[in-house]
């Protein structure tokens, strides 16, 4: 990293771009890339749930009809992400494929890094599933991976998933919250 670049970063920022330049010399390729871009999208995270979903409601595994788990975790991540969206906006902080790698692009989303929705939605969305429909605790790992495969493509800086997990965190909180109050009231369970 040049020394007048350096001076003017915190020691977060530095740390940021330290790991985001070590990916970019040692793991990030255009293989590696191609291959993260098609695992880590929400629709894969679909392709998990939707199999235990069915299996969960054959064997009356779920506390509530399955027809209600998905539109209620998929709301709660909707907000999530439209908040997140915001958030990206207002920051408007470059991505390390921009600011790392040096890669120039006309998209928009370039200069929408933080916080990662990726992590955010992912931690929210396997939260919820977990810890209020019972979906097994192997669920928050994808979040663990949705994060990391954001590193690892150079799409975030570490302190962008961390913040991600963080705002994700907060409404999957908030999503159980709402359930455990919401929805044994609307099913007249205890």
């Amino acid at each position: 990293m040049d020394k007048t670049i350096s001076d003017k970063l915190s020691l977060f920022e530095r740390l940021d771009y330290a790991v985001a330049l070590f990916i970019r010399e040692n793991i990030h390729g255009p293989r590696l890339n191609r291959i993260l871009s098609q695992i880590n999208r929400g629709e894969m995270m679909l392709l998990l749930i939707i199999p235990y979903l069915a299996y969960a409601a054959w064997n009356h595994l779920l506390p509530y009809p399955w027809w209600i788990v998905i539109p209620y975790a998929g709301l709660i991540a909707y907000a999530n992400d439209r908040s997140v969206l915001a958030l990206k906006k207002m920051i408007s902080r470059k991505r390390p494929l921009v600011t790392v790698a040096g890669k120039v692009d006309q998209n928009p989303d370039m200069k929408h890094s933080f916080p990662s929705a990726h992590a955010s939605n992912s931690m929210t969305a396997a939260l919820v599933l977990v810890f209020l429909f019972g979906f097994p605790e192997w669920f928050l790992v994808l979040s663990l991976m949705a994060g990391i495969g954001r590193l690892l493509s150079l799409h975030h800086f570490p302190s962008d998933v961390i913040g991600g997990w963080v705002i994700g965190t907060c409404f999957g909180s908030l999503g159980l919250f709402l359930g455990r109050w919401l929805l044994p009231y609307c099913f007249g369970t205890t």
